[in-house]
């Protein structure tokens, strides 16, 4: 079985992006850099790249700034 990757691994990918990414970018993004597409959080397991990236939006660790997303990294998990 592939190895899950956590919703924070992405937070960081969109991070290291100074200019934040429109949303399909940072989805093929995220698709190169993790392509067996299995993401998790602390509480949810079993997501694919735009489940992971809806709850990561729906908990305001990625947020959309003038057209484009970036990320919160001032909040997170606890369970780093």
């Amino acid at each position: 079985m592939s190895e899950s990757i956590h919703g924070r691994e992405i937070v960081a990918l969109l991070a290291a992006q100074s200019q934040g990414m429109k949303e399909a970018e940072l989805l093929n993004l995220i698709g190169k850099q993790f392509p067996q597409d299995l993401f998790h959080t602390c509480k949810i397991k079993g997501m694919d790249k735009t489940q992971i990236l809806a709850n990561m939006m729906t908990k305001g660790r990625i947020v959309e700034r003038y057209n484009v997303l970036v990320a919160e990294t001032s909040c997170g998990c606890k369970n780093k």
